[in-house]
């Protein structure tokens, strides 16, 4: 059951788009998913951040080539170009320590467009971050992760497919409604019961329940070792942190993913500057992640419009 394990990008528009068509209208775990992976490196500036190989999640970085709104809902694996904000998924739970990463300065609020659009991002402390993917509580997450974005205030503000339910203090969010069609277990989800926005008696609607908010950042938390995919170097499940973990260097090197050689304490990383080459965003290894030591490193895809590439630390 898990999210993406950098969590750190917004899944909600490709998890909308997806299920658009099925319900006329998609993990328990999974990172939508976002799965427990710690393996997160990217801190504090969403969407502008590339330090360290992003696979996940949850939606602040642009770690290597992870830049897109909207990512996969395959648990550790997410690996898009267009700026990633703390959404569903995403999560820092490696932060580096001391070292210089690859980021993307603005001046203001007009810098942060994406393709010429508003998409909410502002410049903060020179960096771009949209509050709007940041959590406070865990119901947040739960209906982020279960793809319960669309608001509504009456059944029919929802598309055919969903319901209009109360996901808490009035709150309506539109809801997938299983169907010989449409099963909650395709969607590695489950059957839950929720209250009309109307009222009236509960209905069945697919989504997740465990889903958690740690530190403004979503994550589904593992439960066991087939929520962790092999193919994101953290295939095993610490069950008493929810975080998919590496158990040795061999699951990192087998990912494939550059600067992935050793597993570092549970999450994988660098051990000396060679293993950082290849990533087009690092040329050094800070104290387990892969950094840049000058901005001409900085050679992976640019995510804001008028941002400007940085070598600095976070």
């Amino acid at each position: 059951m898990q999210l993406s394990f950098l969590v750190k990008t917004p899944v909600i528009p490709l998890f909308v788009a997806l299920l658009a068509p099925l319900g006329c209208g998609d993990d328990k775990g999974g990172d939508t998913e976002t799965s427990g992976v710690a393996t997160d490196t990217t801190q504090g500036t969403q969407g502008t951040q590339t330090m360290g190989p992003t696979t996940d999640t949850a939606g602040t970085d642009t770690a290597g080539t992870d830049t897109t709104p909207g990512t996969d809902t395959t648990p550790g694996t997410d690996t898009e170009n267009v700026p990633t904000t703390a959404g569903p998924t995403t999560e820092d739970t490696t932060a580096p320590g001391n070292g210089q990463f690859c980021q993307e300065e603005c001046a203001g609020d007009a810098d942060c467009t994406l393709g010429g659009v508003d998409m909410g991002y502002t410049c903060q402390n020179s960096r771009c971050v949209n509050e709007s993917f940041l959590c406070t509580t865990d119901t947040q997450c739960n209906a982020t992760l279960s793809g319960w974005v669309l608001d509504c205030a009456a059944q029919a503000d929802c598309m055919m497919g969903y319901a209009c339910i109360n996901i808490g203090e009035g709150v309506g969010k539109c809801a997938i409604v299983p169907s010989d069609f449409i099963m909650c277990e395709t969607l590695t989800q489950e059957e839950i019961m929720a209250d009309p926005i109307e009222g009236g008696a509960q209905i069945a609607v697919c989504g997740k329940t465990g889903a958690k908010c740690d530190n403004g950042a979503c994550f589904d938390p593992c439960e066991a070792n087939t929520d962790c995919p092999a193919q994101g170097g953290h295939p095993v499940c610490n069950t008493g942190t929810g975080r998919c973990e590496c158990g040795t260097d061999d699951d990192c090197a087998a990912s494939g993913v550059p600067g992935f050689t050793t597993c570092n304490s549970g999450v994988c990383g660098c051990a000396q500057d060679s293993d950082c080459a290849g990533t087009m965003y690092s040329d050094k290894c800070y104290e387990g992640t892969c950094g840049c030591s000058t901005v001409d490193v900085c050679q992976n895809a640019q995510a804001f419009d008028g941002t400007m590439k940085v070598c600095e630390g976070v």
